[in-house]
């Protein structure tokens, strides 16, 4: 059960619109994160540019980086953003059996870069303290500087999303 309300659509200041408007684009629907956040502009807006920037722009496609965000959803034991990842990736093209064998921490059916990333993430979410340096050396193997930046940034931004729905009590959308 949610902790704080939501801003509902009916009650959208102006200044909610740009950001309310491009998730409309992007996600398909304003999702009850955003509509928590709400609360505070100046925070739902960098939140929301700086889960834009490394989801849903930049050099690597969204459907390679939302099995990403699931695994770490999963990792982190979040519901809601588990419920909301499974679903973009779903849209995104992966399948419910790749969705179950990442969650397993199965991938063999994942090229070198994916398994790379995935395996990047276990550790990162783990203790980013301690990610191992062949692990780190592995992602260097496959991935240029900013698609590193790129998969880092979105495993961070994934912990927060997570740490906040969990706080907020937030129930998957």
């Amino acid at each position: 059960m949610t902790r704080l309300p939501m801003v509902e659509p009916a009650a959208e200041a102006p200044e909610l619109r740009a950001v309310f408007d491009q998730l409309r684009r992007t996600r398909g629907r304003v999702p009850g994160m955003y509509r928590t956040l709400a609360h505070q502009p100046a925070v739902l807006a960098a939140h929301r540019a700086y889960f834009h920037a490394a989801l849903d722009s930049g050099v690597l496609p969204r459907a390679f980086k939302e099995p990403i965000a699931f695994k770490v959803a999963r990792l982190r034991n979040t519901a809601y953003c588990t419920g909301s990842h499974r679903s973009y990736a779903l849209k995104h093209g992966v399948s419910e059996a790749q969705l179950e064998a990442i969650d397993r921490g199965d991938y063999s059916s994942l090229d070198a870069r994916g398994a790379a990333a995935m395996r990047f993430a276990e550790e990162m979410v783990a203790d980013p303290d301690k990610v191992d340096d062949a692990v780190f050396a592995a992602l260097r193997d496959c991935f240029a500087a900013d698609e590193m930046v790129e998969i880092i940034s979105l495993i961070g931004i994934m912990e927060l999303a997570c740490s906040l729905a969990g706080v907020f009590g937030l129930d998957a959308d």
